[in-house]
């Protein structure tokens, strides 16, 4: 049986988007991915937006945790454009599906077809399959960049990726710091992962070791 979703009420529906970069965002990836979920009946208010990498473990993408964890509940339906939106692996997928199931949360990927919805053996072994699929698609595509990156740069023609580290990102962290306000808290604000907050805190503003402490010298 999959899941019928006429019979899950807009309030009820949720959509997660995120892009890896600054750059993407301004190249309206977020907003295509927004407009995708809306079509769906999701509120606008109902869509979570982030900017970080897909290799961060969830804990680490504020956000997106804070959505699986303290928001979603038992008969909300979370929808997600495409697989590497959300999940860095088959594992992590798999575990990600395995949380929302437990809290009576249903999982829709719109690249994925809904007959891995269900949570029988047969859906498992489909929903094991197409993440693994997925996950090999997404490696050649990276493999594709990577051999195109070195093309450029055997051709001098490479300038290399835009750091997302601006002035003006570091003196919102140093401004929300000394207020005391949480990495957590200002990774959420600024949009940007907890690691890039905790690299300008070390590397920009001369904070060290794990309590952030702050060296005066």
């Amino acid at each position: 049986m999959t899941l019928d979703f006429n019979k899950i009420s807009q309030d009820k529906r949720y959509g997660y988007a995120r892009v890896s970069s600054r750059e993407q965002a301004e190249n309206s990836s977020l907003e295509s991915q927004k407009a995708e979920l809306m079509k769906l009946g999701v509120l606008e208010q109902n869509i979570y937006l982030e900017i970080g990498s897909a290799t961060d473990a969830i804990e680490n993408r504020p956000i997106f945790f804070k959505l699986i964890n303290k928001i979603l509940k038992e008969g909300d339906l979370l929808i997600v454009t495409k697989l590497d939106r959300c999940s860095r692996n088959t594992l992590s997928f798999l575990q990600l599906k395995n949380q929302l199931t437990e809290k009576g949360v249903a999982f829709w990927i719109l690249d994925l077809p809904r007959d891995y919805l269900e949570n029988s053996p047969s859906s498992q072994l489909i929903s094991t399959a197409l993440a693994a699929i997925a996950e090999f698609e997404t490696a050649r595509r990276k493999e594709r960049q990577r051999q195109g990156i070195q093309a450029a740069k055997e051709k001098k023609k490479y300038t290399g990726r835009k750091s997302v580290i601006t002035k003006d990102l570091i003196k919102t962290v140093e401004k929300y710091k000394d207020l005391g306000v949480s990495v957590t808290e200002i990774a959420r604000i600024t949009a940007r992962s907890r690691s890039t907050i905790y690299k300008v805190l070390k590397e920009e503003l001369g904070y060290i070791s794990n309590r952030l402490v702050k060296n005066d010298k």
